[in-house]
């Protein structure tokens, strides 16, 4: 599922990243690549996504939070 789906607070494991070299490298500096664990903080319509990676958390753009594809753990 596209990260902005993941209900806030729900812990989850980014499958992959969609898009070229730049965007995939600038999600990994902030922690956002294959089998890291995150939760969504605040993702709601309009405005910048909150996401918590590794204990800190980090704001991504809307556009780039629908290229990370997770997968929810229970």
């Amino acid at each position: 599922m596209p990260l902005m789906i993941l209900p806030p607070g729900r812990l989850a494991r980014v499958v992959s990243v969609a898009g070229g070299r730049g965007l995939t490298l600038r999600l990994a500096s902030m922690g956002i690549l294959p089998g890291a664990l995150l939760s969504l903080v605040r993702g709601g319509p309009g405005g910048p996504v909150i996401v918590d990676v590794l204990g800190s958390r980090v704001i991504i753009g809307r556009g780039m939070a629908h290229r990370v594809t997770v997968q929810e753990l229970g």
